[in-house]
């Protein structure tokens, strides 16, 4: 039995780290449940090992309480968290962490470190191991040869580590089909009144359904960590896990249906939603839709079964910057699913980046006009963010069009942009962004709208709690 210290680190500014979503909390005000953690903790556990779990973030723990808190734990390894913004800080921690507790094998896992970890390990000799891509079963294994005290390339791949003097990159990581022997994340390990969701006011927790997307949008770094084949869950499992473990163990009704695809198989999201209308399980929850899948019964079967609101991946108003980033989509599709999710009644969240390759003054306004034009029930407006590991980020390399070197700024659903775009300055993309928000938002047809939801007097509470998020951060900002 191995002592496991699973770690959310500190970071100066809530952020949030799961996946590949690593931006700041900003509207949401609260942390977001933090999945990958507790299935790694579910899954150590499961397996004979001693874990303990922090969520920094969310606790608001500082460093010097996480060493104190380690001391008395006195761990074996410890697993860190790690994203693009915080990386400085995250390998400051990690180095002065190694330097306390110089026995404890110390690995980092995230996007980042999967993308760089080539320069990373030997830039740092503090890294005793880099987890490339998804962590839960390579913890696992990099648990199990410690205790054999044996590290081979053969028994590790996907893992990038130090040992015995010599560093060794294995193959790249395989991505195991049967995700349903992960077991269920393990929320005890957290304090769940540190997650509640900003529009519903209610503690939530996270269902992952699937991993994995097929498609090539060239500014994702999803691919690097859950790859490019989709992989589903059992829809028992789910069932069960929704039943027996968010409700029935933690008394939880509010979930984020969390998968990088969630429709990718309609088939499946339609007999999942089936089981869940036929056990009578009442939840509220949402999740993302493509716009290329708008199948009317799929989203009516989904809004019976207690979906309130559908987050999609608009990027552009313009059908020639979706062909150069391959997504997949134009602009039509955006507009149908729109109009069809209002019919069907759920509420819809899009999200619109500017900067993209090919992006131009005329292609801003394209996009902002083209936000109006589908009235989605939200919509955020995101500085588009070369990240290492995709195509956007060599991209924006060759082209010198990179501004800003300090990763801290690297914040996708930020405010500050790290590029410029031919004839637009870092500067006045700035304001562009906080009016894109000012000409979407201060509508006669958008306060139409929101005074309609606005009469239920839940729905109007939600509305000025979250809405305040945006009025700090747009639209009084210098």
């Amino acid at each position: 039995m191995a002592k496991v210290f699973v770690l959310n680190p500190p970071f100066k500014i809530p952020l949030i780290r799961e996946g590949r979503c690593q931006s700041p909390q900003n509207m949401r005000k609260t942390s977001i449940p933090q999945l990958t953690l507790a299935y790694i903790s579910a899954f150590l556990s499961k397996n004979g090992h001693l874990v303990q779990t922090l969520d920094c973030i969310a606790s608001d723990l500082h460093d010097e309480q996480v060493f104190d808190i380690a001391k008395q734990f006195d761990p074996q390894v410890i697993l860190i968290n790690t994203t693009t913004p915080s990386i400085s800080s995250d390998l400051n921690f990690a180095e002065t962490f190694k330097r306390k507790f110089p026995n404890c094998f110390l690995a980092v896992f995230g996007t980042h470190v999967t993308a760089l970890h080539k320069t990373l390990i030997y830039e740092h000799p503090f890294l005793d191991f880099i987890i490339r891509g998804e962590p839960e079963w390579l913890s696992l294994a990099l648990v199990s040869s410690l205790e054999k005290h044996e590290f081979t390339d053969s028994s590790l791949p996907g893992c990038t580590f130090r040992w015995q003097g010599q560093v060794h990159i294995s193959a790249e990581p395989e991505f195991p089909n049967d995700l349903d022997s992960l077991g269920f994340p393990a929320w005890n390990h957290f304090d769940l009144s540190k997650y509640i969701h900003p529009v519903l006011g209610k503690p939530y927790l996270m269902v992952n359904t699937s991993r994995g997307c097929s498609h090539g949008c060239i500014f994702c770094v999803g691919h690097l960590f859950y790859g490019k084949k989709v992989r589903f869950r059992s829809i028992s499992s789910i069932i069960e896990e929704l039943e027996n473990h968010v409700i029935g163990k933690f008394n939880i009704r509010h979930v984020w249906m969390y998968a990088d695809d969630f429709t990718a198989n309609p088939a499946f999201v339609k007999e999942l939603c089936r089981q869940i209308i036929k056990r009578k399980i009442r939840i509220t929850w949402w999740t993302n839709t493509r716009v290329d899948r708008p199948d009317e019964e799929m989203f009516r079967l989904m809004k019976e079964a207690g979906c309130y609101m559908l987050s999609i991946g608009g990027e552009s108003g313009s059908d020639e910057i979706l062909k150069t980033i391959r997504k997949g989509t134009h602009p039509d599709q955006i507009k149908r699913t729109i109009r069809l999710l209002k019919k069907v009644g759920i509420n819809s969240l899009v999200y619109f980046l500017i900067g993209l390759p090919g992006e131009t003054r005329e292609s801003i306004r394209k996009t902002i006009d083209f936000s109006k034009k589908i009235n989605p029930d939200y919509v955020e407006f995101y500085p588009a963010t070369p990240y290492p590991g995709t195509e956007f980020f060599n991209y924006a390399k060759n082209n010198n069009i990179i501004k800003v070197e300090s990763w801290e700024k690297y914040l996708c659903g930020g405010s500050e942009f790290v590029l410029e775009i031919p004839g637009v300055e870092k500067g006045e993309l700035n304001f562009i962004l906080r009016q894109a928000y000012r000409e979407f938002y201060f509508r006669l047809s958008y306060a139409f709208s929101f005074f309609k939801r606005s009469l239920k007097p839940a729905e109007l509470f939600r509305l000025i709690t979250f809405g305040l998020g945006y009025f700090k951060r747009f639209f009084f900002s210098e």
